[in-house]
């Protein structure tokens, strides 16, 4: 194996079918509203106004039953015509109002709920750029697109439904209960009866409820991360490439077949809930007719009441109804929150300071020093991977790391990156410690190269601009020219304007790696870590890089993964890494003369060739 073999970011492949990070157990019930109450805050005003809508509208539904029973206890009973058209216009007027009002409270109930949406999801996309790389190399993409779009988009029905549901159901209940008690209290304590029996379905159905939400969007998660991983581009040529179409087309059928079967258990629980409620509201009109009928009979109640009274019973048992639903949905509701707040909750294990210090230039043409000092670290608990690495990268200076694949090498990279903190030991900066500096500051100064160059479903232009999209045009075209890409750029159909495809496949190997050397000019930092992955591009591409990678190296600190013997030959020191320990450092020369590790390697992966030409020199001869 060759020294420059391995490197790229660390990764901890764990199954594709492992149990995720974000697979947590739920949070008490009580909590969980708690913080949604806290989230609801900033929007109190318009939660106001939804409040005040819900009052004038259910004010207004108890006219019309009034009007009724005046209409046929006294207009009727009296034959007052005149009468009879006020009260009449009155059963067209109020409705119409409170139609009216019904528009503007859903309008902000619309709002309200949508702001929230927009705040969780923001909260969430922003606490997942922050998360450090570790969280990444452990959970599918497909999961964490999952609870941003999935659950957020479940998460805005039950909201529909509940935001204000309960507030209106109780206070309708409350006012049409008293309106009835008020008229004939004999009648509202016949029809009341039967209320306490819709507390049954909240208690039986919402632990249900909760149970199936979890499953069905714990299977939404798990296809979302295998359509995400076999229907992208890079995914979909690895399916083709091995010819596992069939068992990826199987494994999407299984997890497909999930969701359809916890969908169908979800929807069934609301089923047997519409029916028990179903069951239950029709006890009430039976009892009201019944007992209503023999009073009208017996001459102790107008027949006008009556008709009222069932029209209140309808107001009365629809909240009751809705509000089983509702209630059943906020207990289901709430393993959607906790989801989310799951999420939310995750430690963010690369922290910004509290008070961030200040470096004393930033840029190229302030090269900046990087310091290992007894640096340990391990991706899991109790396995090390560096042992006590302490090395300076001085400023303007070429520092190299050679070594076997799995040395460690792409590790310390990702550390002086600050993908990870150092379970020991401190990696600075000009000497100011890196968890010191902002995040900000730090990107500023340092940029990096890896072996996985990732560019943009865009333009070749908007990738070389990504870290600096303020550069003007003639800024572009020098870090162009540095990085060598003006013949790619000119045969290309649209120039800087070509949309380079879903992760550059339209580009070779070489011509991305030029476009990240070309982003890096670009963004002039003061140090450069990168990590040279050449082994598979030809002579002229390499040749194209070299050129690119000495203009990017002039004036600024480089820490490289050296895979190619220029890199190595002009290094100002290499570190010779090995099982995650220094094991030497020097110059080219100084390496070779004490015929220890560095000199085995450098003729394991240059000397073979070299024979050949000598020896196929001589046969010419």
């Amino acid at each position: 194996m060759g020294m420059g073999m391995g490197g790229g970011l660390h990764g901890v492949w764990e199954g594709r079918r492992a149990m995720s990070i974000l697979e947590t157990g739920a949070r008490p019930t009580k909590q969980t509203l708690l913080r949604l109450g806290r989230a609801l805050r900033p929007h109190r005003a318009s939660i106001a106004g939804v409040l005040g809508f819900t009052v004038l509208g259910v004010l207004l539904g108890l006219v019309p039953p009034l009007l009724m029973r005046a209409i046929i206890d006294t207009a009727i009973a009296g034959h007052n015509l005149h009468l009879l058209w006020w009260l009449a216009a009155g059963l067209l007027g109020f409705p119409a109002a409170a139609a009216v009002n019904s528009v503007a409270q859903n309008y902000l109930n619309q709002v309200v709920a949508q702001a929230l949406i927009h705040d969780l999801r923001t909260a969430m996309y922003e606490h997942g750029q922050k998360l450090g790389v570790s969280f990444y190399t452990k959970t599918p993409g497909g999961e964490i697109h999952s609870r941003l779009v999935n659950d957020l988009n479940a998460v805005q029905m039950v909201l529909r439904r509940t935001l204000t549901g309960l507030f209106v159901n109780v206070l309708t209940m409350s006012f049409t209960l008293g309106t009835m008690f008020i008229i004939n209290w004999k009648l509202a304590l016949a029809a009341t009866l039967v209320l306490p029996a819709f507390a049954l379905p909240v208690m039986s159905f919402g632990r249900r409820t909760y149970a199936a939400i979890n499953l069905t969007q714990g299977a939404m998660s798990r296809l979302t991360a295998h359509l995400e991983e076999t229907l992208t581009l890079s995914g979909i040529m690895v399916v083709k490439s091995f010819g596992t179409r069939l068992r990826e087309a199987r494994r999407f059928r299984d997890i497909s077949g999930e969701v359809k079967t916890y969908s169908i258990r979800q929807n069934m629980v609301g089923q047997w809930l519409n029916m028990l409620v179903g069951m239950l509201s029709a006890l009430g009109p039976a009892v009201l007719y019944g007992y209503g009928g023999y009073l009208v009979i017996d001459h102790k109640a107008a027949l006008g009441t009556i008709v009222a009274f069932s029209t209140y019973l309808v107001q009365l048992y629809n909240p009751a109804s809705s509000l089983a639903g509702s209630n059943t949905s906020l207990i289901g509701g709430l393993a959607l929150f906790d989801r989310i707040f799951s999420f939310l909750d995750i430690p963010i294990d690369v922290p910004e300071p509290d008070k961030p210090a200040s470096l004393p230039g930033v840029g190229g043409v302030t090269p900046l020093g990087l310091q290992f000092d007894g640096v340990r670290f391990g991706y899991k608990p109790g396995e090390e991977v560096l042992h006590g690495i302490s090395f300076d990268a001085r400023p303007a200076e070429l520092t190299a790391i050679v070594g076997r694949s799995g040395a460690g090498k792409s590790t310390i990279l990702s550390l002086g990156a600050r993908f990870y903190d150092p379970d020991m030991g401190t990696v600075r900066l000009q000497g100011i410690p890196l968890a010191r500096l902002s995040e900000e500051t730090f990107r500023q100064a340092v940029s990096v190269v890896t072996q996985e160059l990732f560019l943009f479903h865009t333009t070749l232009e908007d990738n070389i601009r990504y870290g600096r999209p303020e550069a003007t045009e003639r800024e572009v075209r020098a870090a162009v020219e540095a990085a060598q890409l003006q013949e790619l750029v000119g045969a290309m159909p649209d120039g800087l304007h070509t949309v380079v495809g879903e992760r550059g496949y339209r580009l070779s190997g070489g011509e991305k790696q030029r476009v990240a050397i070309a982003r890096a000019i670009l963004r002039n930092p003061s140090v450069l870590l990168l990590d040279e992955a050449t082994s598979s591009l030809d002579s002229h591409a390499e040749r194209l890089i070299q050129e690119a990678l000495q203009r990017l190296f002039e004036g600024r600190t480089v820490v490289a993964i050296a895979h190619r013997l220029s890199t190595i030959l002009r290094a100002d020191q290499i570190l010779v890494i090995e099982d995650g320990r220094l094991r030497e450092r020097g110059r080219h020369t100084e390496l070779l003369a004490q015929s220890g590790l560095y000199a085995q390697l450098f003729h394991e992966q240059f000397d073979p060739g070299l024979e050949t030409v000598r020896t196929d020199a001589a046969a010419g001869a």
